[in-house]
């Protein structure tokens, strides 16, 4: 009798990456939850993060700086903690993070027939 687990496995490996992903993603907010300083500091990077991109965009004219300070305003006071969140994986996926654990899952699951 043989038993083939191979969809089984894969799926596995799926939930155990979204499960770690959403672990990734609530370590920026949980820090600056209990560490005032590394919030004060995550703030200030999405600021100058966000008005970096927005000048880059847009140029170093009046607009620029009308959009920086809305999404300043809700990116940053309103809605701090979720966007510190994307922001950290924005950063490890811009470092290709993801891309290692997705060549380990590649290396380690069995191929489709055998």
């Amino acid at each position: 009798m043989v038993i083939d687990m191979g969809m089984n496995q894969r799926g596995n490996v799926v939930i155990f990456i979204l499960l770690g992903l959403v672990a990734l993603a609530l370590i920026a907010p949980v820090t600056m939850i209990f560490f005032k300083p590394a919030d004060i500091l995550m703030r200030l990077i999405l600021i100058f993060v966000i008005f970096s991109l927005v000048r880059g965009w847009l140029g170093s004219g009046i607009l620029s700086i009308i959009v920086s300070a809305v999404l300043i305003y809700f990116l940053v006071i309103k809605y701090a903690y979720l966007s510190a969140s994307v922001f950290l994986l924005y950063i490890l996926m811009g470092f290709a993070f993801l891309s290692v654990i997705v060549w380990g899952i590649g290396t380690r699951m069995p191929g489709k027939g055998g």
